[in-house]
């Protein structure tokens, strides 16, 4: 496991009449690597040392472990760490250094740890720990997939519209190109629905662009609740499988100009002209549309009205709108779509079968729909395939916790 670590606000130093010292300091990077082959451990003592030092070089740091939170303890300063870690914890409880098995049948893996540091005069610094992206689930070839992990798919398994849909509305395999490439894979699981997830995580480096942001961030939001008519706040607890793709090399020489237009305007979000009993203004973004297939549907073990619904829209694209959000950083462009927004027949169809989506083998993809003559035959903007991926938590799903600045 590897960890970037940015400083958000100051670094400290204490001087030689033991005041502290603020200097303006806005990037440091620690890396923590682990041949361990336990899959959990305990944290105390100087398993930190990396935080000592990153915490203005100060030594003989000591975690203390408690149930619901955890502290730095070092004289004179106090270091209060909110439990937000990318680390995994079990449930022993730390005592003066010394490692207990209490509760060690409470394992969990925790995402997301941020370090404020307290000294006498008030002053105090905050730290975050994020997690690199997309190392969660493991990338297998096409010709040798296994079980919970994720392979590079031909966008061509997708039927789109052709170049005569407006004619004879036939489809047609896409073509065997994408924008983008994906390049790996993570499940969440959080308390509640966490929105641009991307702030919370350290995003793979690509090389920039100059038109359209290198990196595409689809975040997938799955309700783990029992569905409920009344959809409420539609938020709870739930996974993010958040889904990381780069663009590809040859987007210049492959992607028609057309299409490259279409995912510019997808970007700026800007807004178009609808036909209909009178012309209005809708968002450009109303046009994407999700692409899932079921892949070995005779593996969920279906019943006659699961059968049903599965073949109707087996692989066939869905607009998303309104559940969906767009946030745009340095370099990446993030989708999430919002199933907790789902209709109620919607989510209890997907709530039944989660607990069967080990067994099955999905293709998942977007695109953007055409909506003139010029603008078919359409394209996959990205597309890939989740072989067998459990996504039933049973403490193996890490947690992500986001910590809220005041």
């Amino acid at each position: 496991m590897k960890f970037h670590l940015t400083q958000v606000q100051y670094h400290s130093q204490m001087d030689a009449n033991g005041n502290y010292q603020e200097d303006a300091w806005f990037d440091s990077t620690s890396i923590l690597e682990s041949d361990s082959d336990e899959e959990f451990s305990s944290v105390h003592g100087d398993c930190f040392p990396f935080v000592g030092n990153a915490l203005g070089g100060v030594s003989n740091t000591q975690l203390l472990q408690y149930e619901s939170a955890s502290c730095f303890v070092d004289s004179g300063c106090k270091y209060e760490e909110y439990h937000e870690s990318y680390l995994k914890i079990d449930g022993g409880i730390c005592k003066n250094g010394e490692k207990t098995q209490e509760n060690s049948s409470k394992q969990s893996t925790v995402i997301m740890y941020s370090v404020t540091r307290k000294s006498t005069d008030d002053a105090s610094e905050r730290f975050l720990y994020r997690p690199r992206a997309g190392l969660q689930i493991p990338r297998s070839t096409e010709g040798k997939p296994f079980a919970g992990s994720w392979s590079a798919i031909s966008p061509s398994l997708f039927k789109l519209r052709g170049e005569s849909f407006f004619s004879d509305k036939q489809k047609c395999p896409a073509p065997d190109f994408c924008p983008y490439t994906p390049i790996g894979v993570d499940l969440f699981v959080s308390s509640k629905k966490i929105n641009h997830i991307a702030k919370h995580l350290e995003p793979p480096s690509v090389q920039e662009h100059g038109k359209i942001p290198s990196l595409l961030i689809v975040n997938i939001q799955l309700p783990t609740y029992p569905a409920s008519i009344f959809l409420g706040d539609a938020n709870g607890e739930g996974l993010s499988l958040v889904l990381y793709f780069k663009l590809s090399e040859n987007f210049e020489k492959e992607i028609s100009p057309c299409f490259q237009e279409k995912i510019k305007r997808l970007v700026d979000d800007e807004m178009e002209n609808v036909k209909g009993k009178k012309d209005s203004l809708a968002p450009f973004r109303e046009r994407l549309k999700i692409l899932a297939g079921v892949v070995n549907p005779e593996d969920l073990h279906l019943n006659s009205a699961e059968r049903k619904l599965i073949h109707a829209y087996n692989g066939k694209p869905v607009l998303f709108r309104p559940q969906h959000e767009f946030f745009k950083g340095p370099n990446y462009f993030e989708i999430d779509l919002d199933i907790h927004r789902f209709s109620y027949i919607s989510r209890r169809g997907l709530d039944s079968l989660r607990d069967r989506v080990k067994h099955g083998i999905l293709d998942v993809g977007l695109t953007i729909q055409a909506q003139k003559q010029e603008e078919l035959p359409e394209q996959v903007l990205c597309c890939l395939r989740l072989n067998k991926i459990d996504l039933v938590n049973h403490g193996q799903i890490p947690t992500i916790v986001t910590f809220q600045e005041n």
